[in-house]
């Protein structure tokens, strides 16, 4: 009796393996490639993240039905927090030198937005902060909106790193403005 209740067991079991393929989950981060715009004299100081950005899930917004909800992709996720991600962008576009400045940032939105089913844009909303050596030098807010993020996770993750790309010359733009940071 015991045997067959076992043998039962496992036949049961081995019906649960033979079903649907299991998806598994795919990891991304901005790429390697370096920044287009070259940050000078400052230093990167972690970036803090507003939440649900702080965590590894990839945030998305269907516009089109209800644009202050936010969703997470099933089946993608990002290698780390998005302000991490960020920072290393920020770390690559930094010169070489004894920086003057620090810049401190608070990453508030970093998603892709869809307008319908199969049209997105990312978009990367943020505040920095410029710190130097007599205290702060200003902030800003900067908003970057890249479209063709495309109808999925991968898609929107190409056009993160571009808008990453463009955040860090709108900032690159601004450090070199300031004399104190020079």
């Amino acid at each position: 009796m015991k045997t067959a209740w076992l043998l039962a067991a496992a036949i049961a079991c081995g019906g649960c393996a033979g079903g649907a393929a299991v998806t598994a989950p795919r990891t991304y981060d901005l790429g390697i490639g370096v920044p287009g715009a070259r940050l000078g004299g400052v230093r990167v100081m972690p970036v803090r993240s507003a939440a649900p950005f702080d965590g590894v899930e990839m945030q998305y917004r269907l516009a089109w039905r209800n644009a202050a909800e936010l969703s997470a992709f099933a089946h993608s996720r990002w290698a780390a927090p998005p302000g991490e991600l960020l920072r290393k962008q920020l770390l690559r576009a930094s010169t070489e030198g004894i920086p003057t400045c620090a810049l401190e940032i608070e990453l508030q939105e970093f998603s892709q937005v869809f307008a319908s089913q199969s049209d997105s844009e990312a978009r990367i909303e943020m505040r920095a902060q410029l710190l130097g050596p007599k205290g702060r030098l200003g902030a800003r807010s900067i908003r970057v909106s890249e479209p063709g993020a495309g109808a999925d996770a991968a898609g929107g993750v190409a056009a993160l790193s571009r808008a990453a790309d463009r955040a860090t010359g709108e900032l690159a733009s601004w450090i070199a403005s300031q004399p104190d940071c020079r």
